[in-house]
């Protein structure tokens, strides 16, 4: 791969010097970005608490109401402890029992007192159980609120639902060849003024022999439309304009081809802007090869999008 020779041309619509985001001194080793479209990059973070809420408003829902879950029954153990050690006699309405009935009994006034529920069959007695109680009904209100707002930025994140053909194919277009994929919206709710920017990562063997990571944007038929409904495959035509023109398979498995992809639309539900990323790497182009339709018809002729055959290619 580090002899890679070919030169790709400079791509007319690009102005010289120009940055995308990516720098200079970037590996020309492995994959940059995932097909999740995370960046293979490691940040060193100023402090423990630097991407707190980002994992917490990203993670799935079963780790997130696992994480609250088990937050939950670890407070309630840790006041369960402290009522249990200052004496279940501190407890009115509790009697007093084996070692597992009291701290049962005095975990289950810890979840009424954390939850400010309250059912007053059991109440506090003295100063220093009062003191516990009425810290911790001031951290439940603490806790909650914040699971709350946790909660409301979860579901009021603008995500895209995209789905991507598996592949890139190089497949005839319009006499010539053009490189192509699929993709779909998964979501009920429509993608207004929907674009899509691609960006070819490749390695060349500059004049000095020093073989650097280049990134060129590839020109598309079409890189804007109106209204995301169906499916939209998105074409750049290998032609004399194309950074990639004369290269073959080989070659861009040898310069270590990355195609990086950003969508980025208005979603209808909340009228705020979403954006998905999506990577192919050079292994991941098909050659002479083209799409199935994925677009059918319903029993009232409405059109009926096969979203999970959206990667469906055949051969030519």
């Amino acid at each position: 791969m580090l002899n890679f020779k070919q030169m790709p041309r400079p791509v007319s619509n690009r102005p010289s010097g120009s940055e995308l985001g990516f720098g200079k001194n970037v590996t020309t080793q492995g994959r940059m970005m995932n097909t999740d479209g995370t960046f293979n990059v490691h940040r060193e973070r100023l402090t423990i608490w630097d991407n707190t809420y980002f994992y917490l408003v990203t993670m799935p829902w079963w780790q997130f109401l696992g994480l609250v879950l088990t937050c939950f029954v670890m407070a309630n153990c840790f006041f369960g402890l402290v009522y249990y050690f200052i004496g279940v006699e501190h407890l009115d309405g509790i009697e007093h029992g084996a070692l597992m009935h009291n701290f049962t009994q005095a975990y289950f006034f810890s979840s009424q007192t954390l939850t400010t529920v309250g059912y007053g069959h059991v109440s506090p007695i003295g100063l220093t159980a009062n003191i516990v109680a009425s810290f911790e009904s001031f951290l439940g209100l603490v806790l909650f609120a914040l699971i709350s707002s946790l909660l409301y930025g979860r579901f009021s994140r603008p995500v895209a639902k995209i789905v991507f053909s598996e592949n890139l194919l190089v497949a005839p277009y319009q006499g010539g060849l053009g490189l192509m994929f699929r993709m779909g919206n998964a979501r009920k709710s429509e993608l207004i003024e929907t674009e899509v920017q691609v960006v070819v990562a490749i390695n060349q063997t500059v004049e000095s022999g020093e073989v650097v990571r280049s990134f060129f944007p590839l020109p598309l038929e079409r890189s804007k439309v109106s209204f995301f409904s169906l499916s939209w495959t998105i074409v750049h035509p290998l032609d004399e304009n194309s950074p990639l023109n004369g290269f073959t398979e080989e070659d861009l498995r040898a310069s270590n081809a990355e195609f990086l992809i950003l969508v980025k639309g208005v979603d209808e539900a909340n009228q705020q802007q979403v954006h998905t990323r999506h990577s192919y790497i050079g292994e991941e182009v098909i050659w002479n090869a083209r799409f199935k339709p994925v677009i059918g018809h319903t029993p009232k002729g409405l059109p009926h999008v096969h979203t999970q055959k959206m990667g469906a290619y055949e051969a030519l």
